[in-house]
């Protein structure tokens, strides 16, 4: 029977592991049992990364010490980690949504405290960022039970008692109704996601900031929740241009052109969510292309920062430079709070057109500046305030990512070759990721689902 056991279990582990499918979710939850009568059950086995899944363990004496130690490995051989102490209740059980983190990466009752208190341990590398450079493929979570209290240092070295369960959790970006298409069209680069379906879809573009390159995870978790997302590339990819100095807004207009007339995305309008640089330059191509409809800007600046852009014959200045003396110069980084421009005349002027904006803004920014959200706000006249809506997240830093990403205070920028300081505490940024994601899918339902149509009834996948 044991051997039978074992062989089952193991047809569904590679069933679930090497499948790569989310059309294997007949197998929803994974029991494991050791020789100890421990169990550990992780439920769903397979998520979407913006859902909550459950960890229980049974099987374990009263009052038991008994440590949770989670492990991701990054992209490039780093890996991030987290660990929670608890103590079984006289049942012998530990439920992460009830039972309370006595300490560890996180202390409290959180379920997913084991996914977003995560944090690099690799090589004594400062500056890393966990992310999903392939979002066709799982992210995988190896979740043990270790007897005892350890620190996440000893868990990561091995001085730990050997696990007496483990499971994997594999969280998904991509769901399988999503489709991925390179996008290779004239001077535009990136990457397409479409739900499956007839559609016409609600279209968006996804913009990130001064890194350069292309990040895919978030375009894939909207397109996984019903909209046509373009990820796009606008320097540093390919054979787009090294810097994003003198951008052309022309790029960004063509963008919207590229999806506002694609077959199966709605015409008439689309949206654009972006963080950093990426919401400044969607700031300014609202202003310039009426078919920008409704734009989620993650603590952008609001005006134009480091160098012009140009329109044909037309350049438009920028509002600051890129001067380092402005900058301090900490521990951590580089903290670019205070070279800012608090000149209203230089913002953009927004209320001047009817796009429709959610402002999503950290207290704890340390790269741009909070208070330039609100003065934004308080610049839109009176008849013009509903189009702009600001939320303000106490103790949120920068990269404010979708729910439960590992909180990343800093990160290794090309430009600067140094690490730039995003700012944020870990239970705080948790808090405004999971919360800014139900608005920005709130959002965006509310302004591009129902607004034009290009033919028929658009089919939610919510």
């Amino acid at each position: 029977m044991k051997m039978q056991r074992f062989l089952a279990l193991k047809k569904v582990k590679k069933l679930l592991c090497f499948g790569c499918k989310l059309q294997a979710f007949e197998f929803r939850c994974i029991n494991t049992r050791t020789m100890e009568g421990v169990q550990l059950s992780v439920c769903p086995r397979d998520v979407m990364v913006d859902e909550r899944v459950s960890v229980k363990v049974s099987g374990l004496k009263p009052n038991q010490k008994v440590t949770i130690y989670s492990t991701i490995d990054g992209n490039k051989g780093e890996v991030f980690a987290s660990c929670g102490c608890f103590q079984a209740k006289e049942d012998g059980t530990v439920d992460l949504n009830s039972t309370p983190a006595l300490s560890g990466t996180y202390k409290g009752k959180d379920g997913m405290g084991f996914i977003w208190s995560m944090c690099a341990t690799s090589g004594g590398k400062f500056g890393l960022r966990l992310l999903q450079s392939d979002v066709t493929k799982p992210q995988l979570v190896n979740i043990s039970i270790h007897n005892g209290h350890h620190s996440l240092r000893d868990l990561c070295q091995g001085h730990s008692n050997p696990p007496m369960a483990a499971e994997v959790l594999n969280r998904w970006y991509k769901s399988p109704n999503v489709s991925r298409f390179p996008v290779n069209s004239g001077r535009l680069r990136g990457t397409l996601f479409l739900p499956n379906g007839p559609g016409p879809f609600p279209g968006v573009i996804d913009i990130y900031g001064a890194g350069g390159g292309i990040m895919e995870h978030r375009a894939a978790l909207l397109a996984s929740r019903g909209f046509a997302v373009y990820a796009l590339a606008f320097f540093g990819y390919q054979d787009l241009q090294k810097t994003f100095n003198d951008l052309d807004l022309n790029y960004f207009k063509e963008a919207v052109i590229f999806l506002d007339t694609h077959p199966h995305i709605q015409s008439g309008g689309v949206g654009i969510i972006a963080t950093s640089k990426g919401a400044e330059l969607g700031q300014f191509l609202a202003i310039h292309c009426p078919l920008v409809k409704a734009i989620v800007n993650v603590n952008g600046m609001p005006y134009l920062s480091f160098s012009p852009i140009h329109d044909g014959h037309t350049s438009y200045p920028n509002a600051i430079e890129l001067d380092l003396d402005l900058y301090e110069i900490t521990d951590e980084g580089i903290v670019a709070k205070p070279g800012h421009c608090f000149d209203t005349s230089k913002f953009f002027k927004v209320w001047e057109s009817d796009v429709k904006i959610l402002t999503l803004c950290g207290t704890d920014d340390l790269n741009v500046h909070p208070d330039l959200q609100q003065l934004q706000a308080d610049c839109f006249p009176a008849h013009k305030r509903d189009n702009i809506e600001l939320v303000v997240y106490k103790g949120a830093g920068h990269l404010i990512d979708p729910p439960y990403s590992p909180h990343c205070r800093a990160s290794f920028n090309k430009l600067l070759q140094n690490c730039l300081v995003w700012g944020g505490n870990p239970v705080d940024h948790a808090h405004a990721q999971e919360d800014s994601w139900r608005r920005t899918l709130n959002f965006f339902n509310k302004h591009l689902r129902n607004g034009c149509v290009k033919k028929g009834q658009v089919k939610s996948m919510i």
